[in-house]
């Protein structure tokens, strides 16, 4: 049940590796160096993305204790989980000072992932989840079979469960079921096909009184009249016309009330119709009738008395609500609704009721000067910031608060309705525009540096540059929106800057020599004197050195990641673009030059291709071309993966030597042999080489197969060993079937040099490296890497390559054959089932490589989609 595209999420991809991604996050690169909680929050929502990703849409081969549920209702749950952890990341973001336009960006793509999520579920799950998850009859939404299914968004965890959107989902299901009783039809439904779509059975009669037909009919028609004096009640107005309504509510929900508790089995499901005939009947006259809270009063007065509706509820609720909870068939999920409604509107009344009151402490009415200390008094920065904020607090809850608190029983139907809530009576409520006046008046008094001190309380950490104005406004910004505080701070910035830029303009032009009339251009050595004393920046502004961040700390995190897009993006500029193998394969390179000095176990030559560039063409002529294959189709695979690979072609000289043949690598230079020089990025560039190799079964990675590129990059070379000990080579740290000492695999020395503190100071194992690698082999169909790797397992398999013993060895044992009787046709399909398999295996081999080997537990988050 995947969501069949990934590409709304590209901006959470875990570790640049290539092109395309370096170019993603430098442009996302922040000015300044984010703060450790920012990082954080960062790397929180990063992770609860990505899983939500491998949720949706699984990785192959998962062990079965670690797989994703296929029950649709647990992995949901699985999914909201992820979903609230990136809310929490989000908040955490914005705490951390995060942009609004940023912000922004990260909940439309969390949004943008859920709705694909749910979009890609079928409506039978979309119903079983919702009917998991509380939601009442959900056969009866989504009908039209038109636009988006309804329960998608009532289901959707990005949004909250309590907002009037979802509630109308649930409320059109519930009237719908009341047409059902009523006898009516449904898009074609009736009320015994959806009992049997649910599997549970049409109710049938049950009260507190028992009737006979002629009491049901009787109650009945009780309701009809009650309706029509309701009616005649609503059309009046005079000195009694809340009295009079009131009495018509009254009766009408008594005599709906009797009706619904009435019980007549000689009735059977026509009592059921009947109830919900006269419900039907009643709602409609309700919807569309204002119910004046002195109009519902006396109602309420006696569900007080019998005890039907607390007192929270009676004193916090709109009439129209209240009617709802004293109505006998209001379904249960809307009562527990509307009671927590009332709970949170009695919580909210409270906190603004302490909040106003803490504020009238420092801010007396009555036009009276601000109460706040003075700023520079002991404790004084932090009480005044907590009046700041308090008092964009209390203005807040003064707009939610007033938002209904007419429409209650002690905002509507009391004469004096403030007399409990002062800070909701004439002229209580809080201005900005004074607020902002009464605290400027009081801050001119301070001293600037005292102001600071507040606004450092309030998160201002470029307070010390800033002037009074600035500081002032970005303290007013708590109580007043037309103050925006990063917009203020990053004015700062923006000034301190400018004049650190003119003060070394000013110093330049200052030590610049004096110019004479003819005296001709300046001397080399003199321009290099000046321009040795201007800055060095783009802006004209002397640069300042730049602060080391402290090694493992996260603003050095961020910086290595930088550096790794750095590389990333340098490998992949240097490498020669991949064309058609078949192209390559018609271009005559002539007979060459040896190329002794090139190294290795086999010839080489060195040709000119169409383009003036140098090709390397290595023969085989002990199998035929079949290592040629091997080593074209190593270098496919590993490209698909986005592990850096010289292109790699198989070719078949004029003179019909078969071999492969690739561009060479221009001003490339050797690798450092020591891992005590090795920079984080350049150790991440190994650890996701060792995946690709792993994948491809090739353990030749020795010194003298890296190189350096020019653009700073780094790439493995000769992978002519690939597939070698296909079958029976091990992912292990001390696996080199190549040899030691010069022959060791570099990815060996990492990791011994790792386990035995050999890296430099801060550089460590990253299994996170590994994750964008094993993330594109998972993407690669089977019958894709199949397809690339056909011709080397038939010509292998033909030729008797090193490979063949094992792969004959796993037919015979999978066809239950003599190792005799297997064909080169059966080794071949050994060789491209493994080949998947190990594919396939990737994720779970390398979270047990990290953890089991070289004790990392970082690595086992890989099996769930990241990393550390």
């Amino acid at each position: 049940m995947g969501t069949g595209s990934k590409s709304s999420h590209a901006s959470y991809a875990v570790g640049p590796t290539t092109a395309s991604e370096a170019d993603d996050v430098v442009a996302e690169a922040p000015a300044q160096a984010m703060s450790e909680e920012e990082v954080q929050a960062k790397a929180d929502l990063l992770m609860a993305m990505n899983l939500m990703e491998e949720i949706a849409d699984p990785p192959f081969a998962i062990d079965f204790e670690d797989a994703v549920p296929t029950d649709p209702v647990e992995r949901y749950d699985l999914f909201v989980t992820q979903v609230e952890q990136a809310q929490e990341a989000i908040e955490k973001l914005k705490e951390a000072g995060a942009s609004e336009e940023e912000i922004e960006a990260h909940t439309k793509a969390l949004k943008a992932q859920t709705l694909a999520y749910l979009n890609s579920l079928d409506e039978d799950d979309l119903r079983e989840i919702a009917e998991a998850k509380g939601f009442e009859h959900p056969a009866l939404v989504g009908l039209s079979g038109k636009g988006q299914h309804p329960l998608v968004h009532w289901l959707d965890p990005a949004y909250p469960g309590d907002i009037p959107s979802k509630e109308k989902i649930q409320a059109a299901a519930l009237n719908r079921y009341n047409e059902l009783l009523a006898g009516k039809t449904v898009g074609g439904m009736t009320l015994a096909d959806l009992h049997e779509i649910e599997g549970t059975k049409p109710p049938l009669s049950g009260g507190a009184w028992k009737a006979t037909p002629d009491d049901v009919a009787a109650s009945a028609q009780a309701v009809t009249a009650s309706i029509d004096a309701w009616n005649e009640a609503s059309k009046t107005y005079g000195p009694q016309w809340q009295e009079q309504r009131a009495e018509a509510l009254q009766t009408m929900l008594a005599a709906e009330q009797k009706l619904a508790s009435a019980d007549c089995p000689e009735l059977g499901e026509d009592l059921a119709k009947t109830k919900a005939e006269a419900k039907l009947a009643v709602d409609e006259v309700l919807t569309h009738t204002y119910m004046h809270p002195k109009v519902v009063q006396p109602s309420v007065q006696e569900a007080l008395a019998s005890g039907q509706l607390s007192e929270t509820e009676a004193m916090h609720l709109g009439g129209h609500q209240l009617v709802a909870l004293m109505r006998p068939n209001t379904p249960e999920s809307e009562v527990e609704s509307l009671k927590a409604l009332a709970v949170k509107r009695q919580e909210q009344l409270a906190n603004l009721d302490a909040g106003y009151a803490a504020h009238i402490a420092m801010a007396p009415e009555g036009g009276q000067p601000l109460n706040l200390p003075s700023a520079g008094d002991p404790g004084a920065p932090q009480a005044i910031a907590a009046w700041a904020k308090n008092a964009g607090d209390v203005q807040d809850m003064q707009m939610d608060v007033k938002g209904w608190y007419a429409y209650t029983q002690q905002g509507g139907a009391s004469d004096t309705p403030y007399a409990e809530h002062p800070a909701l009576g004439p002229g209580k409520h809080l201005h900005s525009g004074d607020l902002t006046s009464d605290f400027k008046a009081w801050a001119a008094k301070q001293k600037l540096s005292d102001l600071r001190a507040v606004a450092a309380e309030l998160g201002m950490d470029n307070n010390a540059k800033a002037t009074r104005a600035q500081v002032q406004n970005y303290i007013a910004a708590s109580f007043n929106k037309k103050y925006d505080q990063q917009a203020i701070k990053d004015k700062v910035t923006a000034d301190v800057a400018k004049k650190e830029a003119a003060k070394a303009a000013k110093a330049a032009g200052a030590a610049a020599p004096a110019t004479k009339p003819d005296a001709g251009l300046a001397s080399d050595e003199a321009v290099q004197a000046l321009a040795s004393k201007l800055p060095s920046n783009s802006t004209g502004a002397k640069a300042k050195p730049t602060k080391t961040p402290k090694p493992g700390s996260f603003n050095a995190n961020v910086q290595a990641m930088m550096a790794a897009v750095q590389h990333a993006k340098a490998t992949s500029q240097d490498l020669p673009a991949r064309v058609d193998a078949k192209e390559v394969a018609s271009w005559n390179f002539g007979s060459g030059t040896k190329a002794s000095n090139l190294g290795g176990t086999y010839a080489k030559t060195v040709h000119v291709g169409p383009d003036g560039s140098q090709w390397m063409f290595k023969a085989d002529h002990n199998h035929g071309g079949a290592l040629g294959h091997t080593e074209a189709a190593a270098s496919h695979v590993l490209s698909l993966g986005g592990v850096p690979a010289v292109p790699v072609y198989h070719h078949k000289k004029a003179d019909g030597t078969a071999g492969s043949i690739q561009p060479l690598l221009k001003d490339a230079k050797p690798f450092t042999s020591s891992p005590s020089q090795w920079t984080q990025f350049q150790v991440d560039a190994i650890v996701r080489s060792h995946v690709g190799s792993w994948l491809v079964g090739e353990h030749d990675g020795h010194q003298d197969n890296w190189l350096a590129t020019p653009s700073g990059g780094l790439v493995q070379i000769d992978r002519g060993q690939a597939f070698k000990h296909f079958g029976a080579d091990k992912l292990s740290v001390d696996y080199a079937p190549s040899g030691g000492g010069g022959f060791t695999p570099v990815h060996q020395k990492l990791y011994q040099a790792a386990l035995g503190g050999g890296l430099a100071n801060g550089v460590k194992i990253n299994p996170a490296a590994a994750h964008p690698v094993i993330k594109k082999f998972e993407s690669m169909p089977d019958a894709q890497l199949r397809s690339i790797l056909h011709s080397t397992a038939h010509e292998g398999a033909k030729a008797g390559v090193a490979w063949v013993p094992h792969m004959r060895s796993r037919a015979a044992k999978a066809l239950k054959i003599p190792q005799s009787q297997v064909t080169h046709d059966q080794i071949a399909t050994a060789f491209l089932d493994h080949a998947v398999e190990r594919k396939n295996n990737l994720r779970q081999n390398f979270s047990d490589f990290f953890v089991k080997q070289l004790g990392l537990p970082s690595g086992a988050s890989l099996k769930h989609g990241g990393g550390n």
